[in-house]
């Protein structure tokens, strides 16, 4: 729902009537995971995707007959079936989608939750009741009559230097869903104007930033700096932390001596093993641009496969 939800506070501003579809599970191939959602207004404007267009069209029409007092319904695509030949599904696998439609209050109650980083869960009954916004502590449990979709804080990520390289990242860890904060003690560097697309702007020592923050396994932390005064108590900070992900810029020398002054500070060799460094994949990045794209790519790897290696022998 998160990828539909700003059109549909848009639409709800404008005093527009939708229905949602939204992918409740899959089975083999399937290009994105529950929870995604196609949505429709009654102008027959749309947004969204629950399987980068394979079924949309058909998902269409499904939305206009429920905003034209159709009730809520389940539908299923997959590769055996016609109806999946017809719309295009190539994937392999099997979708399964409800199509319902969506009140206002629920919109406004949704898109402040998450305006304010507050955890919560959607209940969508699957046969055609209400969906409700509740707390995580009053969600019900999932059934096959009931589909629960979390609703969860931005995971964060944490940019160390306010320096080019630190632009292009926090431009791409929004595009990749992320809170973005980067750090820096220098005022002069870090300003609005040179970081847009950040979330915030923390003009102080990173590792005071990133020991009072609460971090958790879906944290990064990107030290981008070449400046031991602010990468070293950065990384000792980071990996003192939950934090996923804990990467620091740098060629194979530069990064033997952080390593060497870490050591020298007491860090453990399990620790230094967290580090990635140079940070990234190995795409030959040079530019700005591209060593952002490397670290997003790392990223990626890292949360939907688990292992950086398994990506690079694809």
């Amino acid at each position: 729902m998160r990828n539909v939800l700003p059109t549909l506070e848009r639409w709800t501003d404008e005093g527009l009537r939708a229905a949602v579809a939204i992918l409740i599970g899959t089975e083999g191939s399937a290009p994105l995971a529950p929870g995604a959602a196609f949505a429709v207004s009654e102008r027959g404007d749309v947004a969204g995707t629950v399987t980068g267009g394979c079924v949309e069209p058909a998902l269409y029409e499904e939305a206009q007959a429920i905003l034209a007092g159709a009730p809520a319904r389940r539908v299923t695509y997959g590769v055996a079936d016609e109806d999946a030949f017809e719309v295009g599904l190539p994937c392999g696998g099997t979708i399964h989608v409800f199509v319902t439609a969506v009140e206002p209050e629920l919109v406004r109650e949704l898109a402040a939750a998450v305006a304010a980083e507050r955890s919560g869960a959607l209940d969508i009954p699957l046969d055609g009741g209400p969906l409700r916004l509740v707390s995580l502590e009053d969600a019900p449990e999932a059934t096959a009559e009931r589909f629960v979709l979390a609703v969860t804080p931005r995971p964060r990520l944490f940019v160390v230097g306010a320096i080019d390289h630190a632009a292009a990242l926090a431009s791409v860890g929004r595009l990749l869903g992320y809170r973005v904060t980067v750090c820096d003690p220098r005022p002069r560097f870090l300003t609005r104007e040179r970081f847009p697309d950040a979330d915030e702007l923390a003009v102080e020592w990173p590792d005071r930033v990133i020991a009072r923050e609460v971090l958790d396994e879906r944290s990064a932390v990107c030290v981008l700096t070449h400046d031991p005064k602010l990468d070293v108590p950065a990384l000792r900070a980071a990996l003192a932390s939950p934090a996923g992900y804990v990467g620091a810029m740098g060629g194979r020398r530069t990064t033997e001596a952080r390593l060497e002054r870490l050591r020298a500070e007491g860090v453990s060799e399990d620790d230094l093993a967290r580090i990635h460094a140079p940070i990234g994949l190995d795409l030959g990045a040079k530019a700005p641009a591209e060593v952002a794209v490397a670290v997003a790519a790392e990223l990626v790897a890292l949360s939907r496969l688990g292992t950086v290696a398994e990506a690079t022998a694809r």
